[in-house]
């Protein structure tokens, strides 16, 4: 009896070892976005810190991977929460493709957006891009399509309103507006590229949105998880030069169903006790919160990181 008892341990431990050995793949979007900089940095804490290969593998847009963390094909992914909803319900730009094996780890931290244009333009508000050449369509980035919907109808404005100019996704619109052929582009705040094209053109501005509580409802039909916050001006935010109002939603980091519980315990254990390595590569997570990693969302979240919750008194998670 001793013999198989020790036998088993030895079983578990080698699980444990051939798990933690094994390499896990990381969705993010394009180099240069908030997503591809934050996936870098948890792959890189999660080498350092618990022994755990995660590698990014960068996509288009989040409408590509975000559905194969539900086939296995890739095991987490970070998007925001309006993408995770909709990939899981099969709804929007997932429509009639539901994927259900995916679930949440984390809220990592609230992610802004809104539309820049050059310091110097006479472009105030979000009104008066009326007329004005917009990048539109996001083909390979479809989830921008609502989010840019969203923020224009706080302006009381549509893409009927202006002058489309297609692209395939964000990093895209960025460049055209650099090379002047757009007037204001859309972009998470604090997004490298953000940085770059405020380098080419002399610097950019951010376009504030409206709290009036017309405003917000008009955002909310559209983008019902977003919310208003307020940023202030901070190297961190390129664009940003005075306290300026902005939609912000929740990023999201998620898992297949099929990743074993104890790499996503291990995971989300080692995110909450590292803020400032994970701040230090990039400043996002100045904004992530241990105490908001579980929020009541209407999702799913994977076993292993209810019980680091559990373990740390986060669970049940508020709204």
């Amino acid at each position: 009896m001793k013999i198989l008892t020790t036998l088993a341990a030895m079983i578990v431990s080698l699980l444990g070892a051939s798990a933690n050995a094994a390499s896990w793949g990381v969705g993010s979007g394009p180099q240069g976005t908030v997503i591809y900089t934050s996936a870098a940095a948890i792959a890189k804490l999660a080498s350092e810190k618990a022994g755990l290969d995660l590698r990014v593998q960068p996509y288009g847009g989040s409408s590509q991977y975000v559905p194969l963390v539900g086939t296995k094909e890739i095991d987490f992914a970070l998007a925001n929460i309006l993408e995770v909803s909709s990939a899981v319900d099969g709804t929007l730009i997932f429509q009639g493709r539901k994927s259900p094996d995916i679930r949440v780890v984390a809220v990592i931290f609230p992610l802004t957006g809104s539309f820049f244009v050059r310091a110097d333009s006479p472009i105030k508000s979000l009104k008066d891009l009326k007329g004005k050449r917009l990048p539109t369509g996001y083909s390979s980035q479809a989830i921008i399509r609502p989010l840019t919907d969203a923020v224009l109808a706080n302006g009381m404005i549509s893409t009927d309103d202006v002058k489309a100019g297609p692209v395939p996704n964000v990093i895209r619109a960025a460049e055209d507006f650099a090379q002047g052929k757009a007037d204001a582009f859309f972009f998470g705040i604090g997004g490298a590229k953000v940085a770059e094209v405020a380098a080419g053109v002399g610097g950019v501005r951010l376009l504030p949105l409206d709290d009036d509580p017309r405003a917000v409802a008009a955002m909310r039909k559209i983008v019902p998880q977003s919310y208003i916050t307020t940023l202030q001006p901070s190297d961190k935010y390129v664009g940003v030069v005075g306290p300026t109002k902005v939609m912000a939603y929740d990023f999201l980091l998620i898992a297949g169903a099929h990743v074993p519980d104890e790499i996503v315990h291990k995971l989300t254990a080692t995110i909450a006790a590292n803020k400032a390595d994970l701040a230090a590569a990039a400043p996002f997570f100045f904004d992530f919160e241990v105490a908001k990693m579980a929020k009541k969302n209407g999702l799913s979240y994977h076993p292993g990181a209810v019980k680091f919750y559990q373990e740390s008194g986060l669970w049940p998670p508020k709204d």
